[in-house]
C-alpha cells in the first residue's frame, strides 16, 4: 500500500498520516509491516489499527516491539552532535537556560522525596498518611513555582520561529522526559501506547483518588499533575455531561418514549458512570448510545457500565446502552449500506448528543462538519453540547514540546462560528464553560 508519514513512535505503537484514497478502520492487520528512518529499515513485523481519523491512523504493534534504545543508539555520532550544534545555534540561551531551570526543580524535588523515602516509618497506614502531608507541603512550596517556571516557557517558546519550536521540542523532550517519566500520566502520553495521547486510561487516570506511580517520586508527580489546569478541566467538563445527561432524563416526555442520548468519542465515558452511580430511580427509559473507535476504550466502558447497573442497581435500572465502533469519518460520510444504516437508524431522534475531548484534534472544516452532522441528529428540542479545550499556561506547553501532544485550542468566538452556521437556526444558543473555564462549550437546542 506505498510508504505513510510516520507522525508519532513509542516502543508499542505508532501514529502516521494518511491520504485522502487510503482508508484503514480500527481493526485492519497490517502485514510486513515495515518502519524505515530514511532509506534504512528499524523494524519490521505485524502492526494492527488501533485508532483512524480522516488524516491519520495510530497502531499498536503486534509482533514485537521497537526497542527505542537500541534505536537512539543507532543515530550516528554526527547526527547527534549536528543537533545540538544546530539547538545552541537556533535556541536563545535564556530559552535553553529555563528548560533546565524546570529540570532543577524537578531534581530538587526527587531528592526531597527520596531523602523522605529513606527516613519514612515502616508501618504502612501511617506512611500512606506521611506520603499525603509531604505532598500537601511539596505542593505549596514547590508546585508554585513549577507551575510558574512552564507558564514562563509557554509565553517564551512563542517567540520561536517554525525550526526553532522543532528543535526546542526535541531539547526539551531530552532534558525532562527522564524525570516525567516515573509519574503515569506523563509516562502514557509520552509512550502513546495506543498510538495517540490522550487515551481512555489516561482519562480514567484523571479521576483517580489516590497518587498512582510505583515511586514515591512519581506518585508525587502524579499529585502535581492532579492540579494542573488541563487535568482539572478533564474532571469538570464530565460534571457538565453528567448534569446534562441528568437534564435530559428529567425533562417531560412523550408518553413511552425513551431518553435517546448518543456520546460521541467518549473514552472511557465517565460522565456515564458518574450519572449511573449518582440515580437512584427514573421515570423514563433511556437509552444511551457510546460511540468511539477505541476498542479499548469501548471494552473499559462497556465494564465499568454493566457493573454499575448490576452491582449497584441490580439490573433494575431502564437503561439500555449500546457501544458502537465507529470513526468520525464514517458518522460524517458513511460510505456502505452498512455504515449508512448505523447512522439512520440508531443515531437519529436524540434528546441530546455531547462531545468533548474530540474537537480539540479536527481542523474548523471537519469540526464545522461534524457539527451539522451532530445537529442534524437532534430531534425538535434536542440539545447538542460540544466541548473545547482553552489554552492553560501551566499544561499547555509540557503537552506541546516535552510530550509531542499537539491540540487544537478554541476560545469562544471559534465555538460561536460553528453554531452560526446551523441549519435550520437553534431555537437557542449559547456559549458556556465548564468549572475551571478550561473547557469552552457550543451548547445548542434544536
Amino acid at each position: 500500500m506505498g510508504s505513510l508519514a510516520v507522525i508519532d513512535l513509542s516502543s508499542t505503537g505508532f501514529s502516521a498520516s494518511i491520504g485522502p484514497t487510503v482508508s484503514l478502520v480500527p481493526g485492519s492487520v497490517l502485514e510486513g509491516f515495515e518502519l524505515r528512518l530514511g532509506d534504512q529499515p528499524i523494524w519490521s513485523g505485524d502492526a494492527v489499527v488501533v485508532h483512524g481519523s480522516v488524516d491519520r491512523i495510530g497502531g499498536r504493534f503486534t509482533s514485537g516491539v521497537v526497542d527505542m534504545p537500541q534505536l537512539r543508539l543507532g543515530a550516528t555520532l554526527e547526527g547527534r552532535l549536528a543537533l545540538l550544534a544546530e539547538q545552541r545555534a537556533r535556541l536563545p540561551a535564556e530559552w535553553r537556560a529555563a528548560v533546565a531551570d524546570v529540570r532543577q526543580l524537578l531534581e530538587d524535588a526527587r531528592s526531597e522525596v527520596e531523602e523522605f523515602e529513606r527516613a519514612e516509618s515502616n508501618d504502612p497506614l501511617r506512611r500512606q498518611d506521611e506520603e499525603a502531608q509531604l505532598f500537601d507541603a511539596l505542593t505549596r512550596r514547590w508546585g508554585e513555582s513549577y507551575r510558574a517556571a512552564i507558564a514562563s516557557l509557554h509565553e517564551a517558546s512563542k517567540q520561536l520561529d517554525e525550526r526553532a519550536a522543532a528543535l526546542g521540542r526535541s531539547y526539551a523532550s531530552s532534558m525532562l522526559m527522564p524525570l516525567l517519566r516515573a509519574c503515569p500520566l506523563h509516562k502514557r502520553a509520552y509512550e502513546k501506547p495506543l498510538g495517540y495521547s490522550g487515551d481512555y486510561r489516561m482519562m480514567e487516570m484523571c479521576f483517580a483518588r489516590e497518587p498512582l506511580g510505583e515511586s514515591l517520586f512519581g506518585r508525587f508527580l502524579f499529585s502535581i499533575s492532579k492540579t494542573l489546569s488541563t487535568v482539572r478541566t478533564a474532571v469538570a467538563r464530565a460534571r457538565v455531561l453528567e448534569e446534562a445527561i441528568g437534564e435530559a432524563v428529567s425533562a417531560q416526555g412523550d408518553g413511552d418514549r425513551p431518553v435517546r442520548i448518543l456520546a460521541v468519542a467518549a473514552g472511557p465515558a465517565m460522565e456515564v458512570r458518574r450519572w449511573l452511580l449518582h440515580t437512584q430511580s427514573l421515570r423514563r427509559r433511556v437509552e444511551i448510545v457510546v460511540l468511539d473507535q477505541d476498542r479499548f476504550a469501548h471494552e473499559s466502558a462497556h465494564r465499568q457500565v454493566t457493573r454499575i447497573l448490576l452491582e449497584q442497581h441490580h439490573g433494575l435500572l431502564p437503561v439500555t446502552a449500546r457501544w458502537l465502533h465507529v470513526s468520525v469519518r464514517q458518522l460524517v460520510s458513511p460510505r456502505t449500506p452498512e455504515e449508512l444504516a448505523v447512522v439512520s437508524d440508531l443515531l437519529g431522534d436524540l434528546d441530546l448528543v455531547y462531545s468533548t475531548g474530540l474537537f480539540d484534534y479536527l481542523t474548523d472544516v471537519v469540526a464545522q462538519r461534524l457539527t451539522d452532522k451532530l445537529y442534524s441528529l437532534l430531534r425538535p428540542g434536542g440539545r447538542m453540547l460540544i466541548g473545547n479545550l482553552v489554552e492553560a499556561p501551566d499544561t499547555a506547553w509540557i503537552m506541546d514540546y516535552v510530550l509531542d501532544w499537539p491540540i487544537i485550542y478554541r476560545g469562544p468566538d471559534d465555538m460561536s462560528r460553528f453554531g452560526e452556521r446551523l441549519a435550520p437556526r437553534p431555537t437557542a444558543a449559547a456559549i458556556t464553560a465548564d468549572a475551571t473555564g478550561g473547557c469552552i462549550f457550543l451548547d445548542v437546542r434544536a
